[in-house]
């Protein structure tokens, strides 16, 4: 019987070991502000580097705007960027775009693009009220992003 649950604890752990664990990319973040909006709408802008890029002079960073109203949140939008800089110039190279929005809200129209140093992000929800999603993400030549 020792060695059944021995046989057993050993499989058990085989498992648990050979199960590979990933964890979010972790953040530093660079500011984060909230302003009310029109029509009841208060916005909480965040934004970051992720801290697991592996070069200094190619990173990528982003910015999220969680949009609330009656105290819910009702639409989260993430523009997330590639930028390369390198101290006397910087150039955002990718830009992508997702979301989240709560039941009774829509989002729509989304449009992802960069230029220059900066990445953009243009975009709509619509619910109970309407309003326009407008992020952008700047890179500086020395690395810092507002």
């Amino acid at each position: 019987m020792k060695k059944f649950f021995a046989a057993c604890f050993s499989l058990l752990l085989l498992i648990v070991v050979a199960v590979p664990c990933y964890a979010a990319p972790q953040r530093e973040i660079v500011s984060e502000t909230t302003t009310a909006l029109a029509n009841g709408i208060e916005c909480t802008t965040t934004i970051y580097w992720e801290a697991s890029s592996t070069r200094a002079s190619t990173r990528k960073g982003g910015i999220d705007q969680s949009y609330s109203y009656d105290g819910k949140t009702i639409a989260i939008a993430r523009l997330t960027a590639t930028f390369t800089y390198n101290g006397s110039t910087a150039t955002a190279i990718s830009a992508s775009g997702s979301h989240s929005t709560a039941s009774g809200w829509s989002y729509s129209g989304q449009s992802t693009w960069c230029s220059g140093a900066t990445a953009h992000l243009t975009a709509t929800v619509s619910g109970p009220v309407s309003f326009p999603v407008n992020l952008s993400l700047t890179c500086s030549p020395s690395g810092v992003l507002s």
